[in-house]
């Protein structure tokens, strides 16, 4: 059975070559480019499209509603992801949410077209990259759990990782966050309790080694202290 293809890719110059590349193969006629998984055809069209390939950037892999929307598409129509970053952690989610085929963005021609033959068929499949990096994930399990317990922090509770990692006191952080010093002093030792370490030395090593620290550095409107105030999971 011949079968269509959609490429969901917020990179348009990648989205056209991937369409070029099926437009050429007589087994993926009509091939289609959509800017957003929100513009997939429904009904019967989906039943036709018999695989989606989408870039990983389009999924958020931390947001447990947005996944399982995916996940509840992936019942209908098979899908191939293309890994847009090169983060062990994104990887670990796609696999976590039950993603079987995965391709790097910098694949061949020929592992991309057996990706989506892979997809259509209901295989798994990872491109030479991706299982390198599957096997290495495989060996680094313990630092994988952190990350992803760090993920699941509360806003503030990362907010208080991060200044710590300045060598903020307890003072200076219950001033920013309007809170007693007591009070950011029990949440500092809830914070060791959970990440099972014994002084502020090993927060300061959970933040980096989570890439916490280097995320906010790269992002640091993501972690407006007016978002902060009485959010934390702890």
């Amino acid at each position: 059975m011949q079968s269509q293809v959609i490429i969901c890719d917020q990179q348009t110059m990648y989205a056209l070559g991937s369409h070029s590349l099926l437009k050429n193969n007589p087994q993926y006629p009509k091939p289609s480019i959509i800017n957003h998984i929100d513009d997939l055809p429904i009904g019967s069209e989906v039943e036709y499209s018999r695989v989606l390939v989408i870039d990983s950037a389009m999924l958020e892999t931390n947001k447990r509603q947005s996944m399982a929307k995916i996940m509840a598409l992936k019942e209908k129509i098979p899908i191939m992801v293309v890994l847009n970053e090169q983060d062990d952690f994104v990887l670990y989610q796609l696999i976590e949410n039950g993603m079987s085929v995965i391709v790097s963005r910098d694949v061949s021609k020929q592992e991309w077209l057996k990706g989506v033959e892979m997809a259509k068929n209901n295989k798994v499949f990872f491109s030479t990259t991706i299982a390198n990096k599957v096997f290495a994930l495989v060996n680094n399990m313990s630092e994988i759990q952190l990350i992803e317990k760090v993920e699941d922090l509360s806003i503030y509770d990362k907010y208080v990782l991060i200044r710590i990692c300045q060598e903020a006191s307890s003072k200076e952080i219950a001033k920013e966050l309007k809170y007693s010093k007591r009070t950011i002093e029990g949440h500092r030792t809830k914070l060791m309790q959970l990440f099972e370490v014994k002084n502020v030395a090993g927060l300061v090593k959970v933040a980096c080694l989570s890439k916490l620290y280097r995320h906010y550095l790269s992002n640091p409107g993501l972690y407006d202290i007016t978002l902060c105030a009485k959010t934390s999971a702890l």
